[in-house]
């Protein structure tokens, strides 16, 4: 169908195939291609989520008891391996001779010597160890001794605070951890290592050991506790809360989920909501780790797989949108190739005829203008000056028809020395566009030929209104050889012998 109006100069350099036509079922056959392509891409990436998903969970599930029960052991070894050194420093002192014969000779020497060699003996071990709380307690004299000095005389009968020494030296253990509040540090929560004191016929001399403050328990434990994202405890047999990194929950509330077995097994159990716990008996505390998550820990593992999808997602459609794009523009590039002059640029004879098929559909509007354009004296330049003098003629009447009619249609190259123009101007804007045209032509120059000459032929549709394309194209070859006719006739020439 013929355009109404003016074409403009973005028309004409988009690319557009003749008559406005790119191929519209190929198009449409490409859009289709791209959107069928797009949706597998989707579905693909929905079925690979979906699947990666329930995969995960489903593994996470049955990996879920064996890794806790790891989790669990790296605690594990990280505790015992804190708690291990109060264990040793206390066991060595419970078998140092020194303080042995110290307290087998308590009785023989004042209460101040006996004091001041308590003393030394504690401080030593307190400053080169770093140990907050070193004590011995004598049990001849019940005498209660620290890194200070003399501190005081227990009595277990009377003083609930002191019973815990004839708590321990009723088990039949050698040493125990307890927690209690240290008085010669101001009843500050220390963890306590207890450890007996007996002569070589394993009689009780009395008791001693070493203390570390809660805050350092509960600096390890808040490590831990961040590092693998759960809960972790100290409990006693009953459940009792012994070592927390919340001083509040100290013995003073119960575990109540976990299931203590003294066997030294790690014992899972699976809360609600996803969570575990997992307990496990410390044979050299006494006490039991119970490790707890409250689950959830499986989401920011999902979303890995989300995002990972996402992206993997987003890069396969970028790189579509670009192959489709890069494919379009070359199919593009080669279809515009095939309608194309490749001496000229103008459009080519197979675009001349496809035009004439499109506008043939429908008869020209008013504004339409068809223009035959031959080049004058074309076969003599060839003749005598050379092949590259032609196609410099050629070249130039290309120029000159591409810088004035270029805005306003389109130009066909349709044979050797023979050029079309199909065009939508106004009647002012014809006369207008003839005298540029005549301008042009009479200022060219080129290298090897000096002038140009070139015969045109103008119908406006205006004036044949009942005509089809093809008598205005008659028409206008008509007068564009009227016009050639009186090029020789004015200049003289033999037109068979250019």
């Amino acid at each position: 169908m013929a355009r109404h109006g003016k074409i403009t100069a973005s028309d004409r350099k988009g690319g557009k195939i003749p008559g406005g036509m790119c191929l519209p079922g190929s198009r449409m056959s490409r859009s289709k291609v791209t959107r069928l392509a797009f949706v597998i891409v989707l579905v693909s990436f929905l079925l690979s989520t979906f699947v990666s998903l329930w995969s995960l969970h489903i593994m996470s599930e049955r990996n879920k008891q064996e890794l806790a029960r790891v989790l669990a052991a790296r605690i594990y070894d990280s505790i015992i391996g804190e708690l291990s050194e109060p264990i040793v420093v206390a066991r060595t002192m419970s078998n140092d001779s020194f303080l042995i014969d110290l307290l087998k000779a308590e009785d023989q020497l004042t209460p101040e010597e006996a004091e001041s060699a308590m003393k030394t003996y504690l401080s030593g071990i307190r400053e080169g160890l770093n140990y907050e709380a070193v004590f011995v307690v004598s049990d001849a004299s019940r005498r209660y001794y620290s890194y200070k000095g003399f501190n005081k005389l227990i009595d277990p009968e009377k003083e609930r605070r002191d019973r815990w020494y004839t708590d321990f030296l009723s088990q039949d253990t050698d040493y125990d951890f307890d927690v209690d509040s240290d008085e010669v540090s101001h009843d500050v929560w220390t963890v306590f290592l207890d450890s007996r004191i007996t002569d070589s016929e394993n009689r009780i001399l009395g008791v001693c050991g070493v203390g570390m403050q809660m805050s350092r328990s509960r600096e390890m434990f808040q490590r831990l506790e961040n590092e693998y994202h759960v809960k972790i405890d100290l409990v006693d047999p009953d459940g009792l809360i012994q070592v927390d990194t919340d001083e509040s929950r100290i013995e003073n509330t119960y575990i109540e989920n976990a299931r203590l077995s003294s066997g030294g097994d790690y014992v899972y159990e699976k809360l609600d909501g996803g969570g575990f716990i997992v307990s496990k008996y410390i044979e050299k505390l006494g006490w039991y780790l119970v490790v707890q998550s409250s689950g959830g820990t499986e989401w920011p593992e999902l979303m890995n797989v989300i995002v990972l999808n996402v992206g993997l997602c987003i890069f396969v459609m970028v790189l579509m949108v670009l192959a489709v794009r890069i494919i379009a523009l070359r199919t593009i590039a080669l279809t515009n190739a095939s309608f194309r002059d490749q001496d000229t640029g103008l459009f080519n004879r197979r675009a001349f005829e496809e035009e004439k098929l499109t506008l043939q559909q429908a008869p020209p509007d008013e504004s339409f203008v068809y223009v035959t354009i031959d080049i004058n004296g074309l076969k003599t330049a060839n003749d005598t000056l050379g092949h590259t003098a032609g196609d410099e003629l050629i070249r130039g009447t290309a120029d000159c028809l591409r810088r004035v009619f270029g805005p306003y249609g389109k130009i066909f190259r349709i044979g050797g020395d023979e050029f079309a123009a199909m065009l939508h101007v106004g009647e002012e804007e014809l006369e207008r566009l003839q005298r540029e045209l005549e301008t042009a032509v009479s200022e060219w120059t080129g290298e090897q030929v000096r002038s140009l000459s070139v015969s045109t032929g103008y119908v406006s549709a205006r004036e044949f209104p009942s005509e089809d394309l093809a008598e205005i194209g008659r028409i206008s070859d008509e007068r564009m050889y009227a016009a050639k006719t009186e090029y020789y006739r004015r200049s003289g020439i033999e037109r068979r012998k250019t």
